[in-house]
């Protein structure tokens, strides 16, 4: 870090922003600290290489952190353009870190805090994943730390599926993007594609690198268990996870955290994409929006002893389940929840003409019951599962156990 001679006030469309000193740089940018408007503290990014590749990266880049919200990813609050003496081209504006993984590595990680940090990591980058996105640049120095929480920055490289993408950015043949010490074999090789396999093959060398201290290099290189005995299940884990074929490492972060849970249950939660706002989440979250907001009836038609209702949105059969197995309930006399059929948006039932203003009101009072019955009955299925997943790691691991002691008293 360096004061600058003089501070520099950045504005955007919506914001002011004091800088007065340079917290690092980078290949194409430096990153500042300062002010709000309020006085919170804020870090900033400037991109010092204004090539048109480099702004197309640093637009993608904008556009990525801006709409994702995770803890684990860095967040990006507001942006603008900057030409003032030393401080000149595009910027971005983050929360401001207390360092990165680098300064917390350097300081020695207690072999029992490896994994709570490292799953953080994980989290963040499977993040980047489901959003369709590979980061390209997974290193230390890019992963900020701040009260005990990481989270994944600069994807300044990172490459984007087409519905991510703010501009199209090509990457030429022979363009090395990556940092070299971190960068997967297809990454050194010009033409070779890097996919998600690139991102694990980083993440196995800073999972070796939290509690060796050194970065894997070739084949006898310092194992896990060599620094922390107990977690010496670990060294399979790299192993995999650096192969020197990407199509031979974990398909996905998903895949590396089931292998660590076989180990190490409560080590890590896994993660998927919501269907209600299309977020990451973990996956015993319920993301099933009948569960959260009930349906609205919005219409009704009585015809010839038959009563159509019409609701704001189709219900499913797990809904239309949860209705039927409410329990108490209020309703007239032989036309309860049971008599109801269900397509798409509309509900039938056979009601008397006498009947039908009462039908109609019963079957409003339902509809929270019904949601909040199925949101029970979802949290109850989650935990089945996550109870059952478990079980069924736990008899993997005994077996393989059980195996690798039979061996090793097998004699020829």
């Amino acid at each position: 870090m360096s004061k600058l001679s003089a501070p520099v006030t950045l504005q955007t469309a919506f914001g002011e922003y004091v800088v007065d000193e340079q917290l690092g740089e980078g290949g194409a940018g430096r990153v500042y600290g300062g002010v709000d408007g309020t006085g919170g503290p804020v870090a900033i990014k400037v991109l010092t290489q204004t090539s048109t590749d480099k702004r197309g990266r640093f637009k993608n880049e904008i556009a990525f952190l801006m709409r994702t919200r995770h803890d684990n990813v860095v967040a990006v609050i507001d942006h603008g353009f900057c030409a003032k003496g030393t401080i000149s081209g595009p910027f971005y504006v983050m929360g401001r870190y207390a360092g990165s993984l680098r300064d917390l590595m350097r300081k020695k990680i207690a072999p029992v805090q490896v994994m709570p940090f490292f799953s953080q990591v994980l989290d963040g980058a499977e993040c980047a994943h489901l959003l369709g996105m590979v980061h390209r640049d997974i290193k230390p120095e890019n992963v900020l730390h701040e009260n005990n929480t990481l989270a994944v920055a600069d994807f300044g490289i990172a490459s984007f599926t087409e519905d991510q993408l703010a501009t199209l950015v090509e990457t030429m043949p022979g363009q090395r993007l990556a940092n070299f010490q971190y960068a997967a074999p297809e990454q050194r090789v010009s033409g070779r594609k890097a996919t998600v396999a690139a991102d694990i093959y980083a993440l196995g060398l800073i999972l070796n690198e939290m509690f060796t201290g050194a970065v894997p290099q070739g084949t006898d290189y310092l194992l896990v268990g060599t620094a922390a005995k107990e977690f010496d299940f670990l060294d399979g884990i790299v192993a995999q996870m650096i192969k020197q074929n990407p199509n031979e490492r974990p398909d996905s972060i998903a895949r590396v955290k089931t292998l660590i849970q076989k180990y190490h249950a409560e080590a890590l939660t896994l993660q998927k994409l919501s269907k209600i706002d299309g977020t990451v989440i973990k996956v015993n979250e319920i993301d099933e929006p009948l569960s959260q907001e009930p349906p609205v009836l919005i219409g009704v038609n009585w015809n010839d002893g038959t009563l159509h209702l019409t609701l704001d949105r189709s219900v499913n059969q797990q809904w239309v389940n949860a209705l039927a197995s409410m329990g108490s309930y209020a309703s007239v006399l032989g036309v309860g929840p049971e008599m109801f059929r269900f397509s798409n948006n509309t509900a039938v039932v056979v009601a008397q003409e006498s009947d039908a203003q009462q039908v109609i009101d019963y079957f409003k009072n339902w509809l929270p019951q019904a949601t909040q019955v199925l949101r029970q009955q979802l949290l109850a299925d989650a935990r089945q599962e996550e109870q059952a997943r478990r079980e069924a790691l736990r008899r993997e691991r005994e077996a393989e156990e059980r195996r690798l002691r039979v061996n090793r008293n097998l004699r020829v």
